[in-house]
């Protein structure tokens, strides 16, 4: 037990001397810090705290902490050179500051094929051809299932944390009208226990069950191991809470269905080969297929001749405290009617201590928002608009 204990806590150091594990929370800190300037070019103000991106990914570690029950369980080991070639495709994706390109699907799918085809070359160089070789003791259906399981992760990750706290911004349409859109950007870290083989030294099991995805009769070593996931969609003919969501549902659906290849894979190995084709060209797909979804629709983040859509809540105002949503059509303003954001402004002077809002769903149903307003309140009710002016980028926050 002390052999455990020992190589359990050696595990966890390893995390904090993994390279992805800093790269992808200093890219988390990169993506909030040019959103928050983003949105203060377009609306004069944050929307979201600028490390909310970060406090999202650091978050995520306790997950994958959870997550290694299961691979603790059965015992899941890839050995030093396959993750080595996990880490390289996550940092490279990494380096390309676009959270779509953290898919696990691309990382786990090249890395598989890399471990197909990298150790029948012969490079010369020793460091590198020991790597090479160690990718060839891979277990395929292993690598496959691992990839499988971090799948159905991501998509419960996009279902549940991805549509809320988008970000909005300005684009300039094709006649050079502003349009309101959506940017969804979020980096995830699951950190998972591993095993990997080393010559002498580590830990032994005598069981006969245990590992169950065993390679070898090596000693191993215990690591944990952190994953990189990312998430990135840009909407403007769509709500957040209705396309991410269903996304998410798609995600987890070809994880599962991943899933189920790789376990076939352990009878017969080449499934292993066919799923992480399935991962990478599925997950493409599904990519392109909802942006084009979105462009062949027209935008709803636009100025109209009745009523102001909102593009965006600022969080804590009054506006979030009278359950304002996005996408939601402010048609009166005390009774006034309203189609900018003048008007919008004009309609508030006429009472500076109460604020009644006549809204309309995205359901097409009219209600009443209202509350009470104190000194400045009325300056910052804390709702964002797309307003056409001279100087469109200027849209401001009321």
């Amino acid at each position: 037990m002390e052999s455990w204990a020992w190589e359990l806590l050696i595990g966890v150091g390893r995390l904090f001397i993994h390279p992805v594990l800093y790269v992808t929370l200093a890219v988390a800190v990169v993506l909030g810090y040019f959103r928050v300037k983003r949105e203060r070019h377009d609306f004069h103000i944050r929307v979201e705290y600028g490390l909310t991106e970060f406090q999202k990914a650091c978050k995520s570690l306790f997950v994958g902490l959870a997550l290694s029950v299961l691979t603790l369980g059965l015992g899941v080991i890839l050995p030093f050179g396959t993750v080595v070639l996990l880490s390289f495709f996550s940092i490279i994706f990494t380096l390309f500051i676009k959270p779509r390109w953290l898919s696990t699907a691309y990382i786990f799918g090249f890395t598989l094929l890399g471990v197909v085809l990298l150790p029948k070359l012969e490079t010369g160089v020793t460091l590198i051809q020991r790597l090479f070789d160690s990718l060839g003791e891979t277990h395929l259906p292993t690598l496959a299932l691992l990839m499988g399981f971090l799948m159905v992760a991501e998509g419960l990750f996009v279902m549940k944390q991805a549509p809320v706290q988008t970000s909005p911004q300005l684009q300039k349409s094709k006649r050079g009208l502003p349009v309101g859109t959506h940017v969804v950007q979020r980096v995830w870290i699951l950190p998972l226990f591993l095993f990997v083989p080393v010559g002498a030294g580590g830990i032994e099991t005598d069981f006969t069950w245990w590992p169950a995805l065993q390679l070898g009769e090596n000693s191993l070593s215990i690591w944990l191991v952190p994953f990189s996931m990312g998430y990135y969609q840009r909407l403007k003919s769509s709500l957040p809470m209705d396309v991410i969501p269903l996304v998410g549902r798609q995600l987890l659906l070809m994880g599962v269905l991943v899933l189920a290849i790789s376990i076939g894979s352990f009878w017969w190995e080449n499934a292993a080969i066919l799923a992480a084709v399935l991962a990478v060209i599925g997950r493409e797909w599904l990519y392109f297929r909802a942006r084009t979804q979105d462009d062949k629709q027209q935008p709803i983040f636009v100025q109209r001749d009745k009523g102001l859509v909102i593009l965006g809540v600022i969080p804590e105002s009054p506006a979030e405290k009278m359950n304002l949503q996005i996408g939601e059509v402010i048609t009166k303003v005390n009774n006034l009617p309203v189609n900018s954001v003048s008007n919008f402004y004009e309609a508030l002077q006429q009472n500076r201590a109460f604020c009644k809002l006549q809204v309309v769903d995205a359901n097409g149903e009219a209600r009443f928002a209202q509350c009470a307003l104190y000194e400045g309140d009325h300056h910052e009710l804390g709702l964002l608009f797309v307003q056409v002016g001279k100087k469109w980028k200027q849209t401001e926050a009321v």
